[in-house]
């Protein structure tokens, strides 16, 4: 008998400990709802009534699932092992202090480089003493503190908590149904590409909001290549929003009369330059040649978007869901220049038609050999200088050395390049005709997006998702009005060519910072390093490494020869100085 009496004591205090466990889980999804609501003040707040609804069910559904999963899987279990109420409330409580601290810091993580805490952060900043998490920790005993006080005051009014079950039991409706339908939600955006609830995507830490695309693709809802191509078109449904520009720009009263000409070469490389285009070669001897200049990207169509936007790659996805022009077009029009655009694929990538130029009628895409682009472009400079006083010039051509398949060979690319420097020499030949040469400022630059085999003999597309910093270095020649003929030496990135035409073409007196991650060109200043990327990496070239950062902020380290440096550690400094800058557009609340 005295045996059955302690099981049965056992089992009524196993059953407190247990009813006790879900009010203390309660009390801490409500805890979690409201500091996890910070998430909503640092991200962009959608503006849409859908979008908000999303946000708000979201954070609901979210954290109280969170927590219950840890009360499940850590404090449930011991409830029938540990039938001492006092330790099961320290040890919950001890459990209940570091989630909420964890939150804390991911959130001061999260405000600071729109990242959540991972092992690899967690390393840096631990390893190195991050001094603005030092505002989290300061919280931590106020946590404790009060996780102690509802532990005690729970576990003696638990009798007349139980007596108020029917009460919590909509609350916890409530928590089930958001939790449910945020992730509904969720899919239905997904499939129709609905920006306002699919950018929030990374705003929650552990969080994996379902898309269920291969269930509606397999059942006919939606097309996979359709999904697709409208992924290429208008950029990946979950990228984050930004502010571009992060103000409005203001203009000298010096007036703009420069003419500029951007000549931007697909496929190109010094050693092209130097081996197969002699006239190119030795008019870049008389000008202004950069030695150590680099694009952006190796895959051709973020080059140009850093090129035409002065961003980093990282930025592509937000201009294109976004359709936001570059403050580039808004200088020329704002000086009224006349605009000239010629391409050999007529403008086909969606950069330009989803974002660049989609405030212009563009044609339907034609492809065009170099010799017809440079023709188009000379007919239209005809046009302008029949034309009395007209607005100076700006116009863009876009060449390409190799037709873009995998069967091109080596002797294909020296022939085009042999071919395009004929050209380029009657297209300069022109602007000294017309007497515009001394008006107009030249740049030609482009994309080394070829690699080669041993041989020579066939040429290959470089691997998009690999940064190789053989094949991101171009070259760069300017012809400036004005300026001597000099060699640069120092470090220099596609995104430098845009700022240096809206400072000293365009004489825009606004803050760089405001419309522009480059510097200008002429600054002789020496720059630690430069940014280059692709849609998920970044990095960050010095003179005698290069950083690569993915998205979750790990880091690895190569040497000049793309080998990887196994012992070496990104530094705090470096890490918090490079993330900064890569988030400076993006819209975050501090």
């Amino acid at each position: 008998m005295l045996r059955l009496k302690n099981n049965h004591i056992k089992d009524t205090q196993s059953s407190q400990i247990v009813s006790w466990g879900h009010w203390f889980t309660l009390f801490n999804i409500f805890v979690a709802i409201v500091l996890g609501s910070q998430y909503l003040i640092i991200a962009d707040w959608p503006r849409t009534f859908m979008g908000r609804f999303y946000a708000l069910i979201s954070i609901t559904g979210h954290f109280s699932f969170l927590t219950f999963i840890t009360y499940l899987i850590l404090l449930f279990p011991l409830s029938f092992f540990i039938h001492s109420s006092r330790w099961q409330r320290i040890i919950a409580t001890i459990i209940a202090t570091l989630g909420m601290s964890l939150l804390l810091i991911d959130i001061d993580i999260f405000s600071h480089f729109r990242m959540h805490l991972n092992l690899s952060i967690w390393q840096l900043l631990t390893s190195q003493k991050a001094s603005f998490l030092s505002s989290a920790f300061v919280i931590v005993p106020f946590i404790l503190l009060i996780e102690i006080l509802f532990a005690l005051w729970s576990w003696k009014k638990l009798r007349s908590l139980n007596k108020r079950k029917k009460y919590a039991k909509p609350v916890v409706i409530i928590f089930i149904l958001s939790f449910v339908f945020s992730h509904l939600i969720h899919i239905w955006a997904d499939a129709n590409f609905y920006r306002p609830i699919t950018m929030q995507r990374s705003s929650l830490p552990l969080s994996y909001p379902l898309t269920a695309r291969h269930f509606l693709e397999r059942y006919g809802f939606i097309s996979e290549n359709d999904y697709r191509d409208r992924i290429n078109q208008e950029g990946n449904p979950f990228a984050i929003a930004i502010e571009y520009p992060l103000g409005r720009l203001d203009y000298d009263q010096k007036q703009a009369t420069k003419n500029v000409l951007m000549i931007v070469i697909d496929g190109w490389s010094n050693e092209i330059l130097n081996n197969n285009m002699p006239w190119l070669k030795q008019f870049a001897a008389e000008n202004i040649t950069f030695e150590n200049h680099y694009s952006a990207s190796n895959q051709t169509y973020i080059n140009k978007f850093s090129l035409f936007y002065g961003l980093d790659p990282n930025y592509y996805n937000s201009i294109l869901a976004g359709h936001k022009p570059s403050v580039l077009l808004d200088a020329i029009n704002y000086r009224h220049y006349n605009l000239g655009l010629f391409s050999y694929d007529g403008f086909a990538e969606p950069l330009y038609r989803t974002a660049l130029l989609s405030n212009f009628t563009i044609p339907e895409t034609k492809k065009l050999s170099n010799k017809q682009v440079t023709d188009n472009w000379m007919a239209w400079n005809d046009e302008q200088n029949k034309l009395e006083n007209h607005a100076p010039l700006f116009s863009v051509i876009q060449y390409s050395i190799g037709v873009k398949n995998k069967n091109l060979t080596f002797k294909d690319i020296e022939s085009d390049a042999k071919k395009l420097d004929q050209y380029l020499e009657s297209l300069i030949a022109y602007t000294r005709l017309t007497n515009n040469f001394e008006d107009t400022v030249i740049i030609i630059t482009g994309t080394n997006d070829f690699k080669f085999n041993e041989t020579k003999k066939v040429a290959l597309r470089n691997d998009n998702n690999v940064i190789r910093r053989n094949s991101l270095k171009v070259p760069l020649i300017i012809s400036w009005p004005g300026k001597t003929r000099t060699t640069v030496t120092q470090l220099t990135s596609q995104m430098d060519i845009m700022r240096t035409l809206m400072q000293d073409v365009f004489y825009v007196t606004s803050s760089p910072q405001q419309y522009c991650q480059g510097a200008n060109l002429f600054n002789t200043k020496p720059r630690q390093w430069i940014v280059a990327g692709n849609e998920k990496e970044i990095a960050a070239l010095y003179n005698d490494k290069t950083i690569v950062l993915d998205g979750f902020g790990r880091s690895k380290l190569y040497d000049l020869n793309n080998n990887l440096l196994q012992n070496e550690k990104i530094s705090l400094p470096i890490f918090l100085q490079i993330v900064t800058e890569n988030r400076r557009f993006m819209v975050v609340d501090n």
